[in-house]
Protein backbone atom coordinates (compact mmCIF):
# COMPACT_ATOMS: atom_id res chain seq x y z
CA UNK A 1 0.00 0.00 0.00
CA UNK A 2 2.88 2.45 0.59
CA UNK A 3 4.07 1.45 -2.88
CA UNK A 4 0.76 2.70 -4.30
CA UNK A 5 1.29 6.06 -2.62
CA UNK A 6 4.81 6.30 -4.04
CA UNK A 7 3.51 5.37 -7.52
CA UNK A 8 0.90 8.13 -7.31
CA UNK A 9 3.58 10.65 -6.35
CA UNK A 10 6.11 9.35 -8.90
CA UNK A 11 4.16 7.88 -11.86
CA UNK A 12 7.39 6.98 -13.73
CA UNK A 13 8.15 4.36 -11.05
CA UNK A 14 5.62 1.94 -12.60
CA UNK A 15 4.71 0.87 -16.11
CA UNK A 16 1.46 1.50 -17.99
CA UNK A 17 -1.63 0.81 -15.88
CA UNK A 18 0.71 0.07 -12.98
CA UNK A 19 -1.16 2.37 -10.63
CA UNK A 20 -4.41 0.51 -11.25
CA UNK A 21 -2.70 -2.82 -10.65
CA UNK A 22 -1.24 -1.54 -7.38
CA UNK A 23 -4.67 -0.20 -6.39
CA UNK A 24 -6.20 -3.65 -6.92
CA UNK A 25 -3.43 -5.23 -4.85
CA UNK A 26 -4.01 -2.66 -2.09
CA UNK A 27 -7.73 -3.44 -2.02
CA UNK A 28 -6.99 -7.16 -1.71
CA UNK A 29 -4.50 -6.41 1.07
CA UNK A 30 -7.10 -4.39 2.95
CA UNK A 31 -9.65 -7.21 2.57
CA UNK A 32 -7.06 -9.73 3.82
CA UNK A 33 -6.37 -7.63 6.91
CA UNK A 34 -10.07 -7.19 7.67
CA UNK A 35 -10.82 -10.90 7.23
CA UNK A 36 -7.89 -11.86 9.45
CA UNK A 37 -8.91 -9.43 12.18
CA UNK A 38 -12.51 -10.64 12.03
CA UNK A 39 -11.70 -14.37 11.98
CA UNK A 40 -8.83 -14.19 14.45
CA UNK A 41 -7.11 -17.47 13.54
CA UNK A 42 -7.30 -18.50 9.90
CA UNK A 43 -7.91 -22.15 9.06
CA UNK A 44 -5.80 -23.84 6.38
CA UNK A 45 -8.22 -23.12 3.56
CA UNK A 46 -8.48 -19.43 4.44
CA UNK A 47 -4.74 -19.11 4.86
CA UNK A 48 -4.01 -20.77 1.50
CA UNK A 49 -6.54 -18.54 -0.27
CA UNK A 50 -5.40 -15.28 1.28
CA UNK A 51 -1.72 -16.25 1.27
CA UNK A 52 -1.78 -17.22 -2.40
CA UNK A 53 -3.58 -13.98 -3.23
CA UNK A 54 -0.99 -12.05 -1.24
CA UNK A 55 1.88 -13.69 -3.14
CA UNK A 56 0.13 -12.97 -6.43
CA UNK A 57 -0.20 -9.35 -5.33
CA UNK A 58 3.53 -9.17 -4.54
CA UNK A 59 4.35 -10.64 -7.96
CA UNK A 60 2.05 -8.17 -9.73
CA UNK A 61 3.64 -5.30 -7.80
CA UNK A 62 7.10 -6.46 -8.82
CA UNK A 63 6.10 -6.79 -12.47
CA UNK A 64 4.72 -3.26 -12.77
CA UNK A 65 7.77 -1.57 -11.22
CA UNK A 66 10.15 -0.20 -13.81
CA UNK A 67 13.33 -0.09 -11.72
CA UNK A 68 15.02 -3.57 -11.60
CA UNK A 69 16.49 -2.97 -8.13
CA UNK A 70 13.07 -2.12 -6.74
CA UNK A 71 11.61 -5.16 -8.50
CA UNK A 72 14.07 -7.45 -6.73
CA UNK A 73 13.35 -5.82 -3.37
CA UNK A 74 9.61 -6.24 -3.77
CA UNK A 75 10.02 -9.80 -5.07
CA UNK A 76 11.82 -10.73 -1.85
CA UNK A 77 8.51 -10.24 -0.04
CA UNK A 78 7.37 -13.50 -1.63
CA UNK A 79 9.28 -15.28 1.15
CA UNK A 80 6.88 -14.00 3.81
CA UNK A 81 3.91 -16.31 3.18
CA UNK A 82 5.90 -19.61 3.01
CA UNK A 83 7.72 -18.63 6.20
CA UNK A 84 4.39 -18.02 7.96
CA UNK A 85 3.10 -21.34 6.61
CA UNK A 86 6.18 -23.13 7.98
CA UNK A 87 5.42 -21.75 11.44
CA UNK A 88 1.92 -23.19 11.72
CA UNK A 89 0.50 -24.94 8.66
CA UNK A 90 0.81 -28.56 7.60
CA UNK A 91 3.83 -29.72 5.64
CA UNK A 92 2.01 -30.16 2.32
CA UNK A 93 0.58 -26.64 2.51
CA UNK A 94 4.01 -25.23 3.32
CA UNK A 95 5.61 -27.10 0.42
CA UNK A 96 2.87 -26.01 -1.99
CA UNK A 97 3.08 -22.33 -1.03
CA UNK A 98 6.88 -22.43 -1.15
CA UNK A 99 6.75 -23.88 -4.67
CA UNK A 100 4.33 -21.14 -5.74
CA UNK A 101 6.55 -18.46 -4.20
CA UNK A 102 9.65 -19.82 -5.97
CA UNK A 103 7.79 -19.99 -9.29
CA UNK A 104 6.54 -16.40 -8.98
CA UNK A 105 9.94 -15.13 -7.83
CA UNK A 106 11.66 -16.89 -10.74
CA UNK A 107 9.16 -15.43 -13.21
CA UNK A 108 9.84 -11.92 -11.86
CA UNK A 109 13.61 -12.39 -12.18
CA UNK A 110 13.38 -13.80 -15.70
CA UNK A 111 11.22 -10.88 -16.80
CA UNK A 112 13.52 -8.22 -15.35
CA UNK A 113 17.02 -9.62 -16.07
CA UNK A 114 19.05 -11.04 -18.97
CA UNK A 115 22.06 -13.31 -19.49
CA UNK A 116 24.13 -14.53 -16.56
CA UNK A 117 22.60 -11.85 -14.37
CA UNK A 118 19.31 -13.69 -14.75
CA UNK A 119 20.83 -16.92 -13.38
CA UNK A 120 22.30 -15.10 -10.40
CA UNK A 121 19.04 -13.30 -9.74
CA UNK A 122 17.04 -16.52 -9.90
CA UNK A 123 19.45 -18.28 -7.53
CA UNK A 124 19.42 -15.39 -5.08
CA UNK A 125 15.63 -15.14 -5.16
CA UNK A 126 15.13 -18.88 -4.62
CA UNK A 127 17.53 -18.71 -1.68
CA UNK A 128 15.66 -15.72 -0.29
CA UNK A 129 12.45 -17.75 -0.32
CA UNK A 130 13.89 -21.02 0.98
CA UNK A 131 16.13 -19.83 3.83
CA UNK A 132 13.49 -18.24 6.09
CA UNK A 133 11.04 -21.05 5.32
CA UNK A 134 13.53 -23.76 6.21
CA UNK A 135 14.67 -21.92 9.33
CA UNK A 136 11.09 -21.41 10.49
CA UNK A 137 10.23 -25.07 9.83
CA UNK A 138 13.32 -26.14 11.78
CA UNK A 139 12.43 -23.85 14.67
CA UNK A 140 8.87 -25.17 14.72
CA UNK A 141 10.16 -28.75 14.77
CA UNK A 142 12.47 -28.03 17.70
CA UNK A 143 9.74 -26.22 19.64
CA UNK A 144 7.37 -29.12 18.99
CA UNK A 145 9.95 -31.64 20.21
CA UNK A 146 10.64 -29.62 23.37
CA UNK A 147 6.91 -29.18 24.01
CA UNK A 148 6.32 -32.90 23.58
CA UNK A 149 9.15 -33.66 25.97
CA UNK A 150 7.80 -31.24 28.58
CA UNK A 151 4.31 -32.73 28.26
CA UNK A 152 5.78 -36.20 28.71
CA UNK A 153 7.62 -35.08 31.84
CA UNK A 154 4.49 -33.41 33.20
CA UNK A 155 2.36 -36.54 32.61
CA UNK A 156 4.83 -39.21 33.73
CA UNK A 157 6.09 -40.40 37.09
CA UNK A 158 9.89 -39.92 36.92
CA UNK A 159 10.71 -43.10 38.86
CA UNK A 160 8.42 -45.74 37.37
CA UNK A 161 7.77 -44.07 33.98
CA UNK A 162 4.07 -44.79 34.45
CA UNK A 163 1.46 -42.07 34.09
CA UNK A 164 1.07 -39.77 37.06
CA UNK A 165 -2.33 -38.48 38.20
CA UNK A 166 -2.23 -35.62 35.67
CA UNK A 167 -1.33 -37.95 32.81
CA UNK A 168 -3.99 -40.45 33.83
CA UNK A 169 -6.71 -37.80 33.96
CA UNK A 170 -5.63 -36.35 30.62
CA UNK A 171 -6.30 -39.75 29.03
CA UNK A 172 -9.31 -40.72 31.11
CA UNK A 173 -11.80 -38.86 28.91
CA UNK A 174 -11.00 -41.10 25.93
CA UNK A 175 -11.40 -44.20 28.11
CA UNK A 176 -14.75 -42.94 29.42
CA UNK A 177 -15.86 -42.16 25.87
CA UNK A 178 -14.96 -45.70 24.82
CA UNK A 179 -16.82 -47.27 27.74
CA UNK A 180 -19.86 -45.08 27.07
CA UNK A 181 -20.00 -45.78 23.34
CA UNK A 182 -19.30 -49.52 23.59
CA UNK A 183 -21.56 -50.05 26.66
CA UNK A 184 -18.77 -52.14 28.19
CA UNK A 185 -18.30 -51.59 31.95
CA UNK A 186 -15.18 -49.91 33.24
CA UNK A 187 -12.84 -51.81 35.57
CA UNK A 188 -10.71 -49.86 38.05
CA UNK A 189 -8.07 -51.53 40.23
CA UNK A 190 -6.40 -49.58 43.03
CA UNK A 191 -3.22 -51.48 43.90
CA UNK A 192 -1.25 -50.91 47.10
CA UNK A 193 2.02 -52.61 48.08
CA UNK A 194 1.70 -54.51 51.34
CA UNK A 195 4.00 -53.44 54.20
CA UNK A 196 5.95 -51.11 51.94
CA UNK A 197 7.05 -48.96 54.87
CA UNK A 198 8.85 -51.92 56.38
CA UNK A 199 10.71 -52.44 53.09
CA UNK A 200 12.02 -48.87 53.25
CA UNK A 201 12.80 -49.13 56.95
CA UNK A 202 14.62 -52.46 56.68
CA UNK A 203 16.42 -52.18 53.34
CA UNK A 204 16.49 -48.45 52.61
CA UNK A 205 14.76 -46.19 50.13
CA UNK A 206 16.96 -47.27 47.21
CA UNK A 207 15.62 -50.80 47.52
CA UNK A 208 12.14 -49.36 48.00
CA UNK A 209 12.51 -47.51 44.71
CA UNK A 210 13.57 -50.74 43.01
CA UNK A 211 10.44 -52.43 44.37
CA UNK A 212 8.26 -49.62 43.02
CA UNK A 213 9.85 -49.96 39.60
CA UNK A 214 9.36 -53.74 39.66
CA UNK A 215 5.71 -53.46 40.64
CA UNK A 216 5.13 -50.80 37.98
CA UNK A 217 6.66 -53.02 35.29
CA UNK A 218 4.53 -55.97 36.41
CA UNK A 219 1.32 -53.94 36.38
CA UNK A 220 2.12 -52.50 32.95
CA UNK A 221 2.82 -55.97 31.54
CA UNK A 222 -0.27 -57.56 33.10
CA UNK A 223 -2.73 -54.78 32.24
CA UNK A 224 -1.81 -54.71 28.55
CA UNK A 225 -1.58 -51.90 26.01
CA UNK A 226 -5.28 -50.97 26.11
CA UNK A 227 -5.31 -50.11 29.83
CA UNK A 228 -4.23 -46.99 31.67
CA UNK A 229 -1.67 -47.65 34.40
CA UNK A 230 -0.65 -44.84 36.73
CA UNK A 231 1.24 -44.28 39.95
CA UNK A 232 -0.88 -42.10 42.19
CA UNK A 233 1.87 -41.48 44.68
CA UNK A 234 3.74 -43.41 47.32
CA UNK A 235 3.07 -47.13 46.88
CA UNK A 236 -0.38 -46.76 45.27
CA UNK A 237 -1.09 -47.55 41.62
CA UNK A 238 -4.26 -47.34 39.56
CA UNK A 239 -5.17 -49.57 36.62
CA UNK A 240 -8.14 -48.54 34.46
CA UNK A 241 -9.56 -50.40 31.48
CA UNK A 242 -12.62 -52.03 29.94
CA UNK A 243 -13.86 -55.29 31.43
CA UNK A 244 -13.86 -56.82 27.95
CA UNK A 245 -10.05 -56.74 27.89
CA UNK A 246 -9.27 -56.62 31.62
CA UNK A 247 -11.70 -59.11 33.15
CA UNK A 248 -9.99 -60.94 36.00
CA UNK A 249 -6.90 -58.76 35.84
CA UNK A 250 -6.85 -58.37 39.62
CA UNK A 251 -6.23 -62.10 40.01
CA UNK A 252 -3.44 -61.95 37.47
CA UNK A 253 -1.89 -59.01 39.32
CA UNK A 254 -1.96 -60.88 42.65
CA UNK A 255 -0.49 -64.03 41.11
CA UNK A 256 2.22 -62.13 39.25
CA UNK A 257 3.33 -60.30 42.38
CA UNK A 258 3.42 -63.53 44.38
CA UNK A 259 5.63 -65.08 41.72
CA UNK A 260 8.16 -62.30 42.03
CA UNK A 261 8.64 -63.20 45.68
CA UNK A 262 9.56 -59.62 46.51
CA UNK A 263 6.35 -58.12 47.85
CA UNK A 264 2.63 -58.78 47.76
CA UNK A 265 -0.11 -56.30 46.95
CA UNK A 266 -3.72 -55.65 47.90
CA UNK A 267 -6.26 -54.62 45.27
CA UNK A 268 -9.47 -52.62 45.50
CA UNK A 269 -11.62 -53.35 42.45
CA UNK A 270 -14.45 -51.21 41.07
CA UNK A 271 -16.72 -52.25 38.23
CA UNK A 272 -18.71 -49.34 36.84
CA UNK A 273 -21.06 -48.87 33.89
CA UNK A 274 -20.69 -45.60 32.00
CA UNK A 275 -23.92 -44.22 30.54
CA UNK A 276 -24.58 -41.28 28.27
CA UNK A 277 -26.85 -38.40 29.23
CA UNK A 278 -27.08 -34.62 28.89
CA UNK A 279 -24.68 -33.88 31.77
CA UNK A 280 -21.41 -32.07 31.08
CA UNK A 281 -18.64 -34.13 32.61
CA UNK A 282 -15.20 -33.61 34.09
CA UNK A 283 -12.66 -36.46 33.88
CA UNK A 284 -10.83 -35.15 36.96
CA UNK A 285 -13.92 -35.60 39.12
CA UNK A 286 -14.74 -38.92 37.49
CA UNK A 287 -11.28 -40.33 38.22
CA UNK A 288 -11.34 -38.98 41.78
CA UNK A 289 -14.76 -40.55 42.41
CA UNK A 290 -13.71 -43.93 41.04
CA UNK A 291 -10.46 -43.81 42.99
CA UNK A 292 -12.26 -42.97 46.23
CA UNK A 293 -14.61 -45.90 45.72
CA UNK A 294 -11.74 -48.27 44.93
CA UNK A 295 -9.95 -46.99 48.02
CA UNK A 296 -12.79 -48.27 50.23
CA UNK A 297 -12.50 -51.67 48.60
CA UNK A 298 -8.74 -51.54 49.08
CA UNK A 299 -9.22 -50.79 52.77
CA UNK A 300 -11.43 -53.87 53.03
CA UNK A 301 -8.73 -56.00 51.36
CA UNK A 302 -6.09 -54.63 53.75
CA UNK A 303 -8.31 -55.20 56.78
CA UNK A 304 -8.92 -58.82 55.80
CA UNK A 305 -5.25 -59.75 55.77
CA UNK A 306 -3.72 -58.20 52.62
CA UNK A 307 -2.48 -60.06 49.50
CA UNK A 308 -6.04 -60.25 48.19
CA UNK A 309 -8.72 -58.26 46.38
CA UNK A 310 -11.99 -56.72 47.49
CA UNK A 311 -14.76 -55.68 45.14
CA UNK A 312 -17.21 -52.82 44.68
CA UNK A 313 -19.96 -52.81 42.09
CA UNK A 314 -20.56 -49.09 41.68
CA UNK A 315 -23.64 -47.40 40.35
CA UNK A 316 -23.45 -46.07 36.81
CA UNK A 317 -21.36 -43.04 35.93
CA UNK A 318 -23.07 -40.47 33.70
CA UNK A 319 -20.78 -39.16 30.99
CA UNK A 320 -21.56 -36.98 27.99
CA UNK A 321 -18.00 -36.42 26.80
CA UNK A 322 -18.49 -38.79 23.88
CA UNK A 323 -21.51 -36.80 22.72
CA UNK A 324 -20.58 -33.19 23.34
CA UNK A 325 -16.99 -33.18 24.47
CA UNK A 326 -18.03 -31.16 27.50
CA UNK A 327 -16.34 -30.74 30.83
CA UNK A 328 -18.14 -30.24 34.12
CA UNK A 329 -19.25 -32.19 37.21
CA UNK A 330 -19.96 -35.93 36.84
CA UNK A 331 -22.98 -37.64 38.32
CA UNK A 332 -21.55 -40.58 40.21
CA UNK A 333 -22.80 -42.85 42.97
CA UNK A 334 -19.78 -44.54 44.49
CA UNK A 335 -21.85 -47.50 45.64
CA UNK A 336 -21.11 -49.97 48.41
CA UNK A 337 -19.15 -53.22 48.57
CA UNK A 338 -21.47 -55.96 47.34
CA UNK A 339 -19.27 -59.01 47.06
CA UNK A 340 -17.17 -60.90 49.50
CA UNK A 341 -13.53 -60.17 50.19
CA UNK A 342 -11.25 -62.98 49.14
CA UNK A 343 -8.66 -64.28 46.78
CA UNK A 344 -10.14 -64.11 43.29
CA UNK A 345 -9.62 -66.55 40.53
CA UNK A 346 -8.33 -65.20 37.24
CA UNK A 347 -11.88 -65.33 35.90
CA UNK A 348 -14.97 -63.82 37.50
Amino acid sequence: MPLLVVALLVPTLVGPNGVWALAAVSVFTAVTVMVTVRVGVLDDRQFVLLGSGGMAGVAVSAFVIVDPASTTAVGAMLAVVPAIAASGSSRHITVALTAVAIALATAVCIDETVGTVRLVAVGATVTTVLVPTVLMASLRSRVSAVTSRLEDLADTDPLTRLLNRRGLTARAAAMLDQACISAVPLLVCLVDIDHFKSVNDQFGHAVGDDVLVEVAATLHAVAGPDALVARLGGEEFLVVGLTSVMGGVEGTILAAMRETGTVTVSVGVVRCTVVSDDEVNDPWSAVDSLTATADRALYAAKSSGRDQAAYVLAESLSWSGAAVGGRGRPVFDSGHPRSQVGRPSTKR
